[in-house]
């Protein structure tokens, strides 16, 4: 491969970028020099932090470089070639007489001995340049754990659109020769910018903490760029034709990104600021230790996601450590589930908390929130709508949240409370749903005033749809169930969407029919929130494995997924991953591909068929039913086999606790 570099720079912050790859992916053409104008600014902040890291050696530098904007290093020499002595010339007597028959003889033996020197020379060093490959220095036992997650499975989650994968490798980080091999040009000057340097900032770092400092040389890591540029400007389009690449651009949607990772050089072009945001977390997936270099595995990748908005969601609000693992796992909103929020008023916790997401999403402009409320009972005490003080708190409570934190979405929930009126209530209606439609109207013209792009939804008593238990012929909530849905159906606001959980409660099949059927309760013309519960039925490694109809998402409002569940922890991690695989890609989603990738990044690579293992014990193809084991003993030893390959202590011990649970509730 070919590259032409040339970089100029000057103090009124302008750069000109000559020189990118011109060979590899999609047919690209060969560019010898392309010559890039913008306001881009190729420079290298370099900070140093003093570190004490108690694994690194007492005589190592306990330091370690970080970067802003740039992150660079050197190309190493070429490595001289290696060349044997030649033997000394001896000098021979004459070849009929006997002294010269001695000297012949000695010769022989001589000639011998110096090529058996010669072999042993070249298998010595030989030897040597082996050993190179593997640098003594530092020795690095478990380097690919210690570097830690996402722990490297070859390819990207969640499941790419369109792409091709290599067994080359670009180089980023010489750890042993303690040098930058690459510096990040970013032609990119949105708000997902700073975001993109921390993410790219932290793991670079999880390898170079164990070398101490790594020394960069501008003059040469320039020529090995990893380029960002936002798609439609002069700068992304020239980057585009010089990788040979111009002709993806018009595959880009929304939030879609092209990456392309070769042997001397990175493109990332994102559609937009989650574009950008999205591509430089699949950059990092790919990321990962090789022979004691940092690279990243050669890539050409087209991607965009299929559902627009995908919520996971806790009972707690998150920190900005978890809105920052979201990001990398592309999961772009955060539902705050009813429990964890009461329609009473904010307490102090929750207003930092708020402030908090409210911040990140104006800052980065990548992530989403949803606000839940519940009024009959489950999230805060029975909100009783014929009290107006009841409702003014409500609405100022939301009022207030909106204020806080940037809000996409609000939920209103009255569901597993079977539908009743207080006295005060029974007064004004003839029924709950008349009551909960002149509330949810209150709630739509108070959210729409104050931003009148937020959606608002309804998730009342009835969610489920015509399979489950309570639409039985003969069942005593069918009648209710009915008279509540008729109701339902009168709300003159179509705008305000149902929420639903598809055909029962927990739902791992959804077809046409299904959908058909809850639309006849609700009103054709509604618009259905799916609210995913299906991570209720996975024990003890929660993966998704759900089958939904093609073309899902054309059901769902707004292309929204919201995965109900306790997304915080280790397991909720990582079912939301394998959830969000799905959302991101329907089409492409395998259930087994994908939980597979899942352990590799979260568990490591070892990991993989010690969790196989333990998925082969469940009960049938969909439910992971560890009770209807006879033998525990065969349960006992899968997660034994997981804990010891495992590099995720968290979630190793909690497939231990998920077996004891069984054990208790086996009695044994």
């Amino acid at each position: 491969m070919q590259v032409a570099a040339d970089m100029t720079h000057s103090a009124n912050a302008s750069s000109t970028l000559i020189g990118i790859i011109s060979k590899g992916g999609w047919g690209c053409r060969h560019v010898t020099a392309v010559r890039c104008g913008g306001r881009g600014v190729l420079y290298c902040v370099v900070q140093v932090r003093a570190a004490k890291a108690a694994k690194l050696r007492a005589s190592q530098t306990q330091r370690t470089m970080l970067m802003d904007v740039c992150r660079c290093g050197v190309e190493s020499a070429d490595t001289p070639s290696l060349r044997l002595p030649h033997p000394r010339p001896l000098s021979v007597a004459g070849e009929g007489s006997p002294a010269g028959r001695r000297t012949a003889s000695c010769q022989a033996h001589l000639r011998r001995f110096t090529a058996a020197i010669a072999c042993i020379t070249v298998l010595l060093l030989t030897t040597i340049a082996t050993a190179q490959e593997t640098p003594a220095y530092p020795v690095m036992k478990g380097l690919p754990q210690k570097v830690g997650q996402p722990f490297y499975s070859g390819g990207i989650l969640p499941t790419p659109q369109l792409a091709e994968y290599s067994d080359a490798y670009f180089e980023m980080v010489d750890g042993p020769g303690q040098k930058w091999r690459t510096t990040v040009h970013m032609d990119y000057t949105g708000p997902a910018r700073k975001l993109i340097n921390e993410l790219l900032r932290d793991r670079f770092w999880q390898f170079t903490r164990w070398f101490g400092d790594v020394d960069c040389d501008m003059s040469v890591v320039s020529q090995r760029p990893i380029v960002f540029a936002l798609a439609g400007t002069e700068a992304a389009s020239t980057y585009l034709q010089a990788y040979g690449l111009a002709d993806k651009a018009s595959l880009l949607q929304p939030q879609g990104y092209i990456l392309s990772v070769r042997e001397n050089g990175v493109l990332c072009v994102g559609a937009d600021d989650q574009g950008m945001l999205n591509g430089a977390a699949s950059l990092i997936q790919l990321i990962h230790p090789r022979m004691h270099s940092l690279v990243a595995r050669c890539a050409e990748i087209v991607d965009w996601p299929t559902f627009q908005v995908r919520y996971t969601a806790e009972y707690r609000l998150p920190d900005r450590d978890f809105l920052k693992w979201m990001m990398l796992y592309k999961i772009n909103g955060f539902g705050a589930c009813y429990r964890g929020m009461r329609w009473e008023g904010l307490t102090e916790e929750h207003r930092v908390g708020l402030k908090t997401i409210g911040e990140f999403i104006r800052e980065y402009n990548t992530c989403h929130f949803m606000l839940q409320f519940h009024i009959t009972g489950r999230g805060g005490g029975v909100l009783n709508i014929a009290d107006r003080t009841h409702v003014e708190t409500l609405l100022r409570t939301i009022a207030e949240t909106m204020a806080l934190c940037p809000t996409q979405h609000v939920m209103i929930c009255a569901d597993d409370i079977a539908p009743i009126l207080t006295a005060e209530e029974a007064a004004l209606y003839e029924h709950p749903a008349q009551a909960h439609a002149v509330l949810m109207e209150y709630v739509y013209q108070t959210v729409k005033r104050l931003d009148p792009d937020c959606v608002v939804s309804y998730c009342g008593p009835f969610y489920q749809g015509l399979q489950h238990r309570k639409w039985a012929e003969g069942s005593p909530s069918r009648e209710a169930g009915m008279t509540f849905m008729e109701y339902l159906r009168q709300w003159a606001n179509k705008d305000i969407r149902i929420v639903w959980t598809g055909p029962v409660t927990e739902s791992l099949s959804i077809t046409a029919e299904d959908i058909a059927a809850y639309k006849g309760l609700i009103g054709e013309e509604r618009q259905l929130v799916y609210w995913d519960n299906t991570w209720h039925y996975h024990q003890p490694l929660r993966n998704f494995h759900a089958r939904y109809l093609p073309g899902f998402v054309d059901h769902c409002a707004d292309a929204t997924s919201y995965i109900n569940i306790n997304g915080m922890g280790p397991i909720g991690k990582f079912f939301s991953t394998t959830a969000n695989d799905y959302y991101w890609n329907p089409e492409a989603f395998d259930s087994v591909r994908s939980r597979r990738h899942a352990v590799a990044q979260f568990m490591g690579p070892n990991a993989v068929d010690a969790a196989e293992a333990l998925y082969a014990l469940r009960g049938d193809t969909y439910m992971v039913v560890f009770q209807s084991i006879v033998d525990l003993k065969a349960f006992d030893a899968a997660v034994a086999g997981l804990e010891k390959v495992s590099w995720n202590r968290e979630l190793a011990d909690y497939c231990r606790a998920s077996y004891a649970e069984v054990v208790k509730q086996r009695g044994r």
